[in-house]
Formats: structure tokens, sequence, C-alpha cells
């Protein structure tokens, strides 16, 4: 193989390296406490009857949160349970795809009631009892019902807090009323309605959490412990297949605040600021709640932009859509992913004949490549001049198998992201051994290591086809290492990615065999 098509397989792999480590190794937690007030930083003496704070010692302030009562909601996709003491959520699950609950914000020693009106400052809205005006519910389909709960401060500030549950899906609507029913002004303190710590349906690594928001504008992405204001349309935690989004329906939210505990767990929440309400005078807010699965199309419904937390790309999101609509017809992403490959060797094909032609043509010069350098041996500079004269001659270009190549890594990486973020994947079957597409295709483990069939099938089809291309013993010997790299780097992908990969090694070994044992032509040394 000519080493220019060499360094262009090496600068690939290099790439596709790169994306393998992004991959395996989400972004390290990045801590900056100086940067936001830190969870620990308020005190409230213990003394006080009122004593509360979402961001205390847990091992105190677990125990006063627990206090209280609870109302369950249970529809066909989520369970869900709010605390009468503050008002807010004390436990979340969604019903996953193989039918099983998983706590999408796990109860932990560290776990605060999710949307609970946290307050640094008196009155402490988060220590008020409420009282609801129903008890446990359960609905089914397109069955709706409304929980409200009603509190009051000792000076008078009444709360009205409601969530609005319908029996199918995964959005809430939650909103709050603040009422003075004193005889003298009132403030409704500064407020967070947080989510976290942690989002965590799979058991996934803390540092898999991001925190990114919707602010005038734009997105923020993987924001850093910190507060930032402007016009906010959404607030999210997310890792790589579920999400909650905060997504403000009316003011007074003014800002998106995250932060990280001990753990490296992630909070995500939006503030409020102050305000002084007379005597008999309102203020309120309204908030939807998204807790789920990240689902393209849903999430677009939701809020600006918000579907780009899915991490398909530009070119992925076409990809994706291809995918659903092959899905819909073959009903299994398996077949659908080898479909999906097939059509993209088929679009690509051009550029793949063109790829697989420069290299048998530059395969067949080779010994007249080795006479010339025989020849010239001692003069470097005419060799390079007869070289290029024997391209000329032949009309080889030298970088016709690089380019196809390289054009070829955007459509790949481009499914790599469909494949490895669409939740539609996960659980999803195909045949015989593969049980679930977005996880590898373990079949037993040998001495703590686990088996993974296709890995091990497409390292020796990587293998078959160097054997077929590589003619020179040193770069064959070099490239016998790629298969290797390969087989290492791809054990623990999900299976949906390694069958997209090793169909289209296939394919392309298929294609290779054809063209490269062509009989090739004649060729006579240039004088």
């Amino acid at each position: 193989m000519e080493k220019r098509v060499l360094i262009a397989t090496f600068l690939s792999m290099m790439i596709i390296f790169l994306f393998w480590q992004a991959f395996q190794k989400p972004p390290t937690a990045n801590n900056q406490p100086n940067s936001v007030k830190p969870m620990e930083t308020v005190k409230i003496p213990a003394s006080s009857t009122l004593a509360n704070t979402a961001h205390e010692n847990p091992a105190v302030a677990e125990p006063t949160r627990q206090a209280g009562q609870r109302i369950s909601i249970q529809t066909n996709t989520s369970k869900i349970s709010i605390g009468t003491k503050g008002g807010g959520i004390a436990a979340w699950q969604i019903k996953d795809k193989n039918g099983t609950w998983v706590d999408i914000a796990p109860t932990t020693a560290e776990t605060q009631h999710l949307l609970t009106l946290d307050t640094k400052q008196a009155p402490y809205l988060a220590a008020v009892l409420f009282t609801s005006d129903k008890k446990d519910i359960v609905l089914h389909d397109s069955e709706q019902a409304n929980i409200t709960l009603t509190g009051k401060t000792p000076e008078g500030l009444e709360i009205i807090r409601t969530y609005s549950f319908t029996g199918e899906g995964y959005l809430v609507k939650t909103s709050g009323i603040f009422k003075n029913t004193s005889n003298a002004p009132l403030t409704v303190p500064d407020f967070n309605l947080w989510w976290g710590p942690g989002l965590n349906p799979l058991n996934i690594k803390a540092n898999q959490n991001t925190a990114n928001a919707w602010i005038d504008g734009k997105i923020i992405r993987k924001m850093k412990p910190e507060l930032k204001t402007g016009a906010i349309r959404w607030a999210a935690l997310d890792n790589q297949y579920f999400i909650v989004a905060l997504l403000p329906q009316q003011a007074p939210f003014t800002g998106v605040i995250s932060e990280r505990n001990s753990a490296k767990q992630i909070s995500v929440g939006l503030t409020s600021q102050a305000g002084l309400l007379s005597p008999g005078e309102t203020s309120q807010y309204q908030l939807d709640v998204y807790a789920g699965p990240k689902e393209y199309h849903t999430l677009k419904t939701l809020g600006p932009k918000l579907e780009e937390m899915v991490g398909f790309g530009y070119l992925g999101k076409f990809v994706y859509v291809i995918l659903e609509a092959i899905n819909k017809v073959v009903q299994n992403y398996g077949w659908a992913i080898i479909i999906l490959t097939l059509m993209m060797q088929a679009v690509l094909l051009p550029l793949t004949l063109k790829s697989y032609k420069s290299m048998k043509e530059m395969q067949d010069l080779q010994p007249l490549m080795k006479q010339l350098q025989e020849k010239y041996k001692t003069e470097p500079q005419r060799l390079n001049v007869e070289v290029m004269n024997l391209y000329k001659t032949h009309k080889v270009n030298p970088f016709g198998g690089c380019l196809p190549m390289l054009l070829q890594l955007p459509i790949f990486f481009a499914l790599f992201n469909t494949i490895k973020n669409a939740v539609e994947l996960r659980n999803a079957p195909f045949i015989f051994w593969i049980k679930d597409l977005s996880l590898p295709d373990t079949v037993f483990a040998l001495a703590g290591v686990n088996i993974n069939i296709l890995p091990l099938l497409m390292g020796i089809g990587m293998f078959v086809q160097q054997k077929m291309t590589a003619t020179d013993p040193q770069q064959a010997k070099m490239m016998m290492f790629m298969p290797v790299i390969f087989t290492v780097m791809f054990w623990g992908f999900p299976s949906g990615l390694v069958l997209y990969w090793f169909v289209n090694s296939l394919v392309s070994m298929i294609g290779q065999y054809v063209i490269m044992h062509k009989k090739p032509p004649k060729v006579e040394v240039v004088s």
C-alpha cells in the first residue's frame, strides 16, 4: 500500500481513537468553588424551629426533610412522591423500556426534595408544612389530575403550590402562588428551585451528568458551578440517555445556577429574586418539568434547541431520521443499522471505487517504483522527478486513495453519534446473543474479562482485509497492528456501533477483493 494511503489511514485511525477516548472517558467535573456560593455556606442555628437548607450537612438535613407526609402519584410512565414539608418532590421514578421502575433522582443521604422552594434567609419556605387537597392518585392514558398544596409562614405569607399530571408522558406542570395575607407588606425571599444532586437512573458515573441552559438565545453547555442570568427558556441536567428539563413558563426566574457536592454530583436550578407584596397582593411562577428519556422528537416540542442535548450533531440528525424510518419498516434496530450501513455504502460507492482503484494502480506500479528507487538511490532529487513522471505517464493520482477515505469520516462520525446517543437503542435486541444494542454483546466472562463476539469478528475481518491489500512486507507488519488496535478500541462499545463497523468493514472487504484481484495491466519502466 502506498505510504500516503498509509498516512491517511493512520490519521483516520487517530481521529477515531480520539472519539473513542471521548466516549469512554466523559469530561471530569471541574469544581470552581469560588465562582458561586458553596452548598455548605448557608448556616441556620440548630435551635431554630425553621432550620432548613437543601445544602446543609446532609446527615442533619435529611431526617428533618423526611418529616411530614407523602402523596404518591402513579401514571403509566412515572411514579412521583410529593412531600408535604416544603411541598417539593421527595422521589421520582420512571418506567424503563423493559418495564422496570428506575429512580431518575435516587434518594440518598444528600438528596434534597426536588423543586423545593430553597431559601437562604427567613422565611425559610422549605420548612413550611403544606396540606393537600388530594391523597394518593393513579392515572392512566389521557386521564388528568391536579394536586394543590397550601401552606403559610408564621409571618402570613400564604403559598399555594399546584402540580398537574397526565396518565401518559413525562411532563409535569407545576406552579406557585405567593399571597400576602397579613396587614403589612411582606417579602417573598430569594429562592431556588433545584433538581439534584444527580441524575442517575442507570447508575451512571456522577461526572457523566452535565448542566446546560438556554439563556439569551443561546445554549450554555456543561456549566461549571456558577450562576448565569438572563432570559431563560430552559435549564437541564442530562446524561447519555436521560434528561431533566426545567422549562419556565412565567416570571420571576432570573437565572440558572449549578453546583456540585462532594461526590461530584451536579445540581441545576432556577433562581428568583426577592419581591415585596402589599397586603392582599399575589405573585406567581409557572414551570414545566420534563424528566425522562432523551427522545429527540419529544424534546424538540418542549423548548428551543432542547433536542440539541441528544448530541446527534448536524449530520447525525439526518442519519437519525433515516434510521427511524427504516426501523418503522423492519421493526428491528439491528437490521435498521445494517440497512443504513448498506445505504451509506451505496451513496459513497463512487468515492470508494475511486479509492480502491487508486490503491490498485499504486500497487501495480510498485515493481516500477522499486526499479526507480534502485536506479536513483544516490540521487534523491532525480528520484522524486522520475517518480512524478511515472505517475504522470500512467495517469495515477498518488492522493486518489487518501481523499475518498477522509471524505468518509464525517459520515462515520454522524453514524457514530447517532448510534451512541439514540435512546431508542436502549434495551433494543437484534438477533441471537445480541440482546441490547446499547451495550457490548457479552456472551460470557473468562477470568474476569467479558468476551464480546462482534469486536472479535470485526478484528478478524480487518485482519483479512489488511492481508489482501498490504504488499510491502514492512508496511504489512505495521498494518497488522490495526485489527488489534481497533478490536481493543471497540471492545467496550455498544454492540450497535460495532455492528455498523463490522458490516461496513465486511462490505469494504468484498469491494476491495473485487478491485484488487483484477489482472494488472502491463507496465514498462520509464527510461
